[in-house]
Parts: structure tokens; sequence; C-alpha cells
């Protein structure tokens, strides 16, 4: 039967979690916002202009959300095109699964100016059908409408579809919709690891697991 899989970006296929911590902190720092202690929790869950408008609405931020949103992208752009490394295995497995003949694409609640940028300098956009957005999509993941709309411009169906992730509320929208989850252990997401485990079909620390 043929597969296809929807690999989130951020958490799952690169490790680009820490570049987020300390891009929230780093912006609230730098304009002497105090930082909440669920930052990253909160951030996990937004797009960039949502989380300008956060850091505007219930931090205080003064800036416009476009002015916060290019002083973050300014900074954000230069880790990926440079830093930005692969997780462990990544490049394997999607050689693997590509052999084996399955559609593979990318569901991200980053934007399309920056990432691509990694995507290019670790050369895995070959493994892809597409690469979109939840900027793209009009809608994010905590809504499971995304998945579904991504599964159809895929080819899949719920039952042929896979989907990997590392944020539990994104996991919960897939499992809403009736497809298959992987989960990416991450740092970022720790607080959350029982939660996960409960919900995934399955937990991987390492894509070596799979191959």
């Amino acid at each position: 039967m043929q597969k296809y899989i929807i690999f989130d970006l951020d958490g799952t296929l690169i490790d680009s979690m820490p570049v987020w911590r300390n891009t929230g902190r780093r912006y609230l720092e730098t304009h002497h916002i105090p930082v909440p202690e669920n930052l990253m929790s909160i951030l996990k869950k937004q797009t960039l202009p949502q989380t300008a408008e956060f850091f505007r609405t219930e931090l205080g931020a003064t800036q416009s959300v476009e002015e916060i949103c290019n002083e973050v992208i300014s900074y954000v752009a230069e880790q990926y095109a440079n830093h930005i490394p692969l997780k462990e295995n990544v490049k394997a497995y999607l050689e693997k699964e590509k052999q084996n003949g399955t559609k593979m694409c990318i569901l991200t609640a980053s934007e399309a100016g920056y990432i691509h940028l990694a995507l290019e300098r670790l050369d895995i956009l070959q493994y892809f059908d597409f690469v979109t957005t939840c900027t793209d999509m009009g809608v994010g993941k905590e809504n499971p409408e995304v998945f579904r709309l991504v599964v159809e411009k895929l080819g899949g169906n719920l039952e042929n579809t896979v989907v990997f992730e590392d944020a539990y509320y994104a996991m919960k929208s897939a499992k809403a919709l009736g497809l298959q989850v992987y989960a990416i252990a991450d740092a970022s997401a720790m607080r959350e690891t029982d939660k996960i485990k409960e919900i995934a079909d399955f937990y991987i620390h390492d894509y070596q697991e799979l191959l």
C-alpha cells in the first residue's frame, strides 16, 4: 500500500527549538520586557505574527506586529541559514522512505522566508513533494482541518498517512482527524512527555529506531 508522511519541521526534522527558545527570550530581554516562565510552551503553538501579537497584547511590547516580526526574522534567518542542524539520522530515514516510494511533505508553523534557508543548506528538499506552512494553509495546527487539507494535497487518505510531530497540541489535532502519529522526542516538549506518549501511536527518540 502506498504510504504518505506529513512531517513537522522544527523539533521533528531539525533541531531548531533551542533557537526559538532563545529568540523569544532574546527579543523580550532586549526590549526590557519580563519573560514568562512558560514562554516556550506558548510560542510553540503560534506562528510568528501570532507571537508578535502576543508580545504586544499580553506582554506590553510597543513595536508593531510587522516591526517585531522583522526583528525576529533577521535573527532567525541567520540561524536557519548557517547553524541549525538536522536531528540525528533524519537524512538516512528520508532516503529510506524515498527509496520505498513514500510520498512526503512538510507542514510547519514557521514561515517560508527562513525555513528554506535551512532545507537547502541541509540538502533535504529533494525528499518532499512540497513544503507548506500554516500561514499558506490559512489555518494552524490547533485545528484538525489543516491536516485534512494537507492529506488531500499530498494525495493520501486517513488510513495511509502518518504524521511525524514533536508538539502535543498538533498530535492531538492529527489524532482527532484519525491519523496515525509518530512522536519525535524533543527537549522543548519534555513537560508534556507523558501526554505525548499516551496519545501517540509510536514515540521515537532517534530516527535510527526506524531504520
